[in-house]
């Protein structure tokens, strides 16, 4: 029997990622991403040179990839930084673990290479487009043409676009039975003829995550480069992945709301008084760090955060005891549920301390906050995570489902 070496050391690898991201020049790109609303390219590429982009399926941390555990403090410590490469960074995990286990084929096997050698980041675009609102526009349709398959349609949030070499692309058969449908998937190489990123996404906070829509106008494929299979086949087989991808996004909140939590209390050791000092302010003032309503709000951001990380990574060092499927869902949602009420309570709360002068276009608290409530109006819903422990409560079936659904 072979036993796989591993090669890399936990603790000096993330050393380098938060050495990297703590640098000026990467927190300026950050900043400058933001304000214009695309992904940092060149921060995605600090992130290839540290083998981040493709750990999850590199061999060098485990047979499998790096788990989940080193992949969230990954998104927490890049979150604390840069939550919008984060977000793309966790998409694009999320299509290299699907390659991984995917059956053998041309594209599919040369994608996987290149992110492996952490060469190149991929997208994957399966949501509603930009613009829309219907989810049952939101598809690629697939023909069969002498020896090809021809893509058309147009899908949105492909985060990671903006510097992906590659998109993974699939929709189910037409012309075919109805009663058995085939559902076909290749990896789309940008730069061919018929794939388009149209460069679109517009959001409020995570504005930096190129999260575009990816359209197919008779996007020609030949069919040795695409996998066919039954749909029904395909849902019969398919692994989720839904605690992997979730609790990347939790690592992110919880960056996020750590670089909220030190920015308050810096912030509030710093404000003096409220109104200039003399005549129209004739009382004495002091410190805000010094006020009791300051202590109390950083006294519930601090539990919040506190027992975030500590239920987060407990869950996850857990995760591979349980015999129970039904508690183990539910430790999975009460975790999810304790982390979008760490970002709830910790964005309010220091909105609510660090008032107007904290909250400003040139402090970072202001790309902080958005991003953190853009984290949490993207997937989920904290009452119908609430209403899901109920029903599990009561024994009844409840499923644990990732942040584009089942």
């Amino acid at each position: 029997m072979t036993t796989h070496l591993t090669t890399v050391d936990r603790d000096v690898f993330l050393r380098r990622l938060r050495d990297r991201v703590d640098r000026p020049d990467y927190i300026d790109r950050t900043a400058e991403a933001d304000r214009l609303g695309r992904l940092s390219i060149d921060n995605v590429r600090d992130l290839q040179e540290l083998g981040i982009t493709g750990m999850v399926v590199d061999p060098a941390h485990s047979e499998g990839g790096a788990d989940l555990e080193l992949a969230a403090r990954v998104t927490e410590t890049l979150g604390y930084r840069d939550a919008s490469s984060a977000v793309a960074l966790n998409m694009h995990w999320a299509g290299a673990r699907t390659l991984g286990r995917l059956p053998s084929f041309p594209r599919r096997d040369e994608a996987l290479d290149a992110i492996r050698r952490h060469e190149a980041v991929i997208c994957g675009a399966f949501s509603v487009p930009a613009g829309s609102l219907d989810a049952r526009t939101a598809r690629l349709q697939c023909r069969a043409e002498g020896g090809d398959f021809v893509f058309s349609g147009r899908a949105g949030f492909g985060s990671m676009s903006d510097a992906a070499t590659y998109a993974m692309l699939g929709a189910i058969l037409i012309g075919e039975d109805a009663t058995a449908p085939h559902f076909v998937m290749t990896i789309g190489r940008f730069g061919e003829p018929g794939l388009v990123n149209h460069h679109n996404w517009s959001a409020m906070g995570m504005r930096a995550t190129g999260s575009n829509d990816i359209e197919c106008v008779d996007f020609r494929v030949p069919r040795s480069d695409c996998l066919l299979i039954p749909l029904e086949s395909l849902k019969a087989q398919r692994q989720t992945d839904s605690a992997f991808v979730a609790f990347g996004i939790a690592g992110i909140w919880l960056g996020l709301a750590q670089a909220a939590f030190d920015f308050t209390t810096d912030h509030v050791q710093h404000r003096y008084g409220y109104m200039a000092e003399g005549t129209f302010n004739p009382a004495p003032s002091r410190f805000h760090a010094d006020e009791a309503w300051a202590h109390t709000a950083i006294g519930n951001m601090d539990h919040w955060l506190g027992t975030g990380r500590a239920v987060l990574y407990d869950m996850i060092r857990r995760m591979d005891q349980y015999t129970d499927e039904h508690r183990l869902t539910r430790d999975l949602v009460r975790t999810l549920f304790h982390l979008r009420r760490m970002v709830e309570e910790v964005s309010m709360g220091a909105m609510k301390t660090c008032g107007a002068h904290g909250y400003v276009t040139d402090r970072p608290l202001e790309r902080i906050f958005r991003d953190m409530l853009g984290g949490v109006v993207m997937a989920w819903k904290t009452d119908q995570l609430q209403q899901t422990l109920g029903m599990g409560a009561l024994g009844r079936p409840i499923r644990f489902t990732g942040p584009a659904g089942n």
